[in-house]
């Protein structure tokens, strides 16, 4: 008598069960509350509290707990380094400086004579004119670095686990979002604000944010065809799948009204086919399936632009009379005010409404710079500068090394397909940059943690693991 027959068991092995590491489900259900809480910005900091406040509880156990750590990987040197960059600028900027110090510093003119007046010139200041904000934005920043840190120490699966809850929510904000373009109950179903009014949000702000949400939600799905074509043999209904799921969130980019989300349409698209070219290249199929739902996609825009929902967000594209030159010349202004040594990290909106011209002034206040790099040069000066330097240098440094280990192991295309996403959506962040502040958001400062950490070694190759 077999063993499985004395204990009672049936003889045919049983089927496959996922079953996933709790690690891996704590860093989705970060990853899901990112992106549903994280979308207000500073027009509702009271949502970002609750975020932050509810990722250092999912990380509590995360970090203390031997069992929730089974299956993941150390952090790398190289990941820490990247943590401490991330938050060192508002760290520096929070520190007391005498007065003989903070007084000398560019710009303090206006607020040395207030506290003249008061008589508390004597005061120590740090080189934030604005504390508290560079205080709000240090424990965004901390969250960030926190998330990652713990999802660099996911397997190959986990991260491919995790592509798959950003292609979740975003689903769900497809659903919101069409629920506030028709009003349906006569509701606006919008979460924060009605800056966007008539345009696709979902469970942002504004529509430029959902617009990089969506964008780097159709890379992730990239990364879950991938995993799913290289682990199986590719057939056409996989590619068909992939095709006709592609297509709502292309309409969703459209239907916010975004330019610079739909002009970046075509970087999300060359991502994509850098992504796919690997197990597109075993399968003839995959070529006539690209083929043709690039022929459909075109001809389907060709159909949309005769509609009128359509034709208002064409009608965005016209550069006349955009505000955009009004805030970056005033930007300008402010970051000659304070350098070399910077304003303070968040404190945008006082310095932009003090260096605004009267020609411009209107009954809307500024709130950010629409260049996320003056804003960044303003803010954090030519420390700022040099820090951003080191951030870029690093980067650089893992995604070379994680494409040559790659390129070593010619089986991994789920893995390549990981870093591959991790570029296009610095290149889309990047891009997206010179014209708003994606960044400064923290669902999408969550997913380009999720990208640095995609760049790391996953914890199957450290450990040996399948």
């Amino acid at each position: 008598m077999r063993p499985d027959e004395r204990e009672g068991r049936v003889g045919a092995p049983k089927s496959k069960r996922v079953k996933l590491p709790a690690g891996v489900i704590l860093c989705m259900a970060i990853i899901v509350l990112s992106l549903i809480l994280g979308g207000g910005g500073v027009i509702t900091p009271h949502m970002e509290m609750i975020l932050q406040v509810l990722t250092t509880l999912l990380m509590i156990p995360l970090v203390l707990s031997d069992r929730l750590q089974r299956g993941l990987g150390p952090v790398s040197g190289a990941t820490w380094v990247l943590a401490g960059l991330v938050v060192v600028m508002p760290l520096v900027q929070l520190v007391p400086l005498p007065p003989s110090v903070w007084q000398a510093l560019p710009g303090r003119a206006v607020e040395l004579g207030s506290l003249t007046a008061a008589g508390e010139a004597n005061r120590w200041m740090p080189i934030s004119m604005a504390p508290a904000r560079t205080f709000a934005s240090l424990l965004s920043m901390i969250c960030s670095a926190l998330i990652m840190l713990q999802i660099s120490r996911l397997t190959v699966k986990g991260r491919t686990w995790l592509c798959g809850s950003i292609v979740f929510v975003a689903g769900l904000s497809l659903i919101l979002g069409m629920l506030q373009l028709s009003h349906t109950g006569g509701y606006d179903w919008a979460l924060y604000t009605f800056f966007s009014r008539g345009f696709l949000i979902g469970f942002q702000a504004n529509h430029n944010a959902e617009a990089d949400v969506l964008l780097i939600s159709a890379l992730a799905f990239g990364v879950l065809a991938v995993a799913r074509l290289a682990n199986r043999r590719p057939s056409a209904l996989s590619w068909v799948v992939f095709a006709i799921g592609l297509m709502p969130i292309v309409v969703g980019i459209l239907m916010t009204g975004s330019r610079a989300g739909i002009a970046l349409i075509a970087v999300m698209a060359i991502v994509l086919a850098v992504m796919l070219a690997p197990v597109a290249r075993v399968s003839r199929q995959g070529w006539i399936i690209s083929g043709g739902t690039t022929l459909a996609f075109v001809a389907g825009c060709a159909l949309l632009a005769e509609l009128p929902a359509v034709q208002k967000v064409l009608d965005r594209f016209s550069l006349k009379d955009e505000p955009r030159w009004d805030v970056w010349t005033d930007t300008h202004f402010a970051i000659g005010q304070v350098w070399p040594y910077g304003s303070g990290v968040g404190t945008i909106m006082p310095m932009l409404e003090a260096a605004e011209r009267l020609e411009t002034v209107s009954i809307y206040y500024p709130v950010r710079a629409h260049n996320d790099w003056l804003e960044w040069t303003m803010e954090a000066g030519a420390p700022g500068m040099v820090v951003l330097a080191l951030i870029a240098l690093v980067l650089g440094g893992m995604t070379v090394r994680a494409i040559a280990d790659c390129r070593r192991r010619d089986r991994d295309s789920v893995r390549m397909a990981q870093v591959v996403f991790a570029i296009g959506l610095f290149l889309i962040l990047g891009l997206h940059s010179v014209v708003d502040f994606p960044l400064r958001n923290m669902s999408l400062a969550a997913l380009a943690a999720v990208a640095v950490a995609f760049l790391t070694k996953p914890a199957a190759l450290q450990q040996g693991q399948s």
